[in-house]
C-alpha cells in the first residue's frame, strides 16, 4: 500500500507541475527569442541538476541499503515490536557487561581477554541500528522533489510558450524520472518498500542456533 501511494504521489506531482508550467508558459506567451533560449538554457541545466541529485541519492541510498542486515528491524511483518525487542537486547548487554564485570574484577588479564568481545558486540549493535535507522535528510530528500517538480514545470512552460504540447517525450521522460526517484525512495526505506533485503542467510542461521 505504502508503495503505490507513493508512486502516485510522485505521478500526480510530476503531472501538476507540468500543467501549472504549460498554464505559466501559455499565459506570457510572446515572440521573445533571447527569452525563449534562456528558457532553454535554465530548462537544461535544471535537468542536469536533477539528474545530479538523483544520482547523489540512489548512491548513498544503495550504499546503505547493502549495509543493512537486522532481521526484525527491516522484516515488515512485526514491525510494532520492534522498540520492546530493542529495549530488551539493551538490557540484555547491560546485564552481560555487569556480570563480565564481576566476574573478572581484580584479575587484569582474565579481564583484557573477556570484555574487549563483549564490548565488540555491543557497538556492533549499535552499528548495525545506526545503519537500519539512517535515512537521506529530510532537506536532500525536499530538494531533490523540488528539483524534479521544477525541472518538469521548465518543460511544461517551454511547450506552453510555443502552445504545443508533447504528450509522448514528455510522458516518457516523467515515466523515466518517477521511476528513478521512486527507487531511491525505495532503496532508502527496505523494511516497507519492494526492494528487500534479503535476511535468508541470517534466519537460517538463527534457525540453526536456535
Amino acid at each position: 500500500m505504502t508503495e503505490l501511494l507513493v508512486t502516485l504521489g510522485l505521478l500526480a506531482g510530476l503531472v501538476v507541475s507540468h500543467e501549472l508550467g504549460f498554464w505559466l508558459g501559455s499565459a506570457t506567451k510572446s515572440v521573445d527569442e533571447l527569452f525563449d533560449r534562456q528558457v532553454v538554457l535554465v530548462r537544461a541545466s535544471t535537468a542536469a541538476l536533477v539528474a545530479f541529485l538523483i544520482g547523489f541519492a540512489f548512491s548513498g541510498a544503495a550504499a546503505r541499503f547493502i549495509d543493512r542486515d537486522r532481521v526484525k528491524l527491516l522484516s515488515r511483518e512485526g514491525r510494532e515490536r520492534i522498540e520492546p525487542l530493542l529495549a530488551r537486547v539493551g538490557g540484555l548487554h547491560e546485564r552481560m557487561w555487569k556480570t563480565a564485570t564481576r566476574a573478572t574484577q581484580d584479575n587484569a588479564p582474565l579481564m583484557s581477554v573477556m570484555l574487549p568481545p563483549i564490548n565488540k558486540v555491543i557497538d556492533l549493535h549499535s552499528e548495525h541500528l545506526a545503519m537500519a535507522r539512517r535515512h537521506l535528510p529530510i532537506p536532500i530528500m525536499v530538494t531533490l522533489l523540488g528539483a524534479a517538480a521544477i525541472g518538469v514545470g521548465m518543460i511544461g512552460f517551454g511547450n506552453g510558450r510555443i502552445g504545443r504540447r508533447f504528450s509522448v517525450l514528455d510522458s516518457v521522460y516523467g515515466a523515466v524520472l518517477a521511476a528513478a526517484l521512486w527507487m531511491t525512495i525505495d532503496l532508502d526505506y527496505p523494511g516497507l518498500g519492494l526492494i528487500r533485503v534479503s535476511n535468508r542467510m541470517v534466519v537460517e542461521t538463527l534457525g540453526v542456533m536456535n
